[in-house]
């Protein structure tokens, strides 16, 4: 429980960000239809790596902080970039089953 708490804090330093990618992405799957959908995807996965390169070199420090709880990197990132693909498939999915 420990070890979610902690992932989830990370998450939030980029999630608004990501909230309003994926709510921009559900809006156009909702206008033009599933026929968007790969364009979409690959923009997701596009702007999560620029999320990551962001924190990666801007925001270095707050991995100390993390490692020392015993987290690493790649558990941080693996953790919540798998959390934000899986909701952002779950709400495309929903999005398109409404339409």
């Amino acid at each position: 429980m420990r070890r979610l708490g902690l992932v989830w804090s990370f998450y939030k330093l980029f999630a608004f960000a990501s909230l309003i990618i994926t709510l921009l992405s559900l809006f156009t799957v909702y206008t033009w239809g599933i026929a968007t959908i790969t364009a979409l995807f690959w923009f997701k996965v596009f702007t999560l790596a620029l999320f990551v390169y962001y924190i990666q070199v801007f925001k270095r420090d707050v991995f100390y902080y993390y490692k020392n709880l015993g987290l690493s990197r790649k558990s941080l990132w693996v953790s919540t970039l798998y959390f934000d693909l899986t909701v952002f498939v779950m709400l495309i999915i929903l999005t398109h089953s409404i339409q």
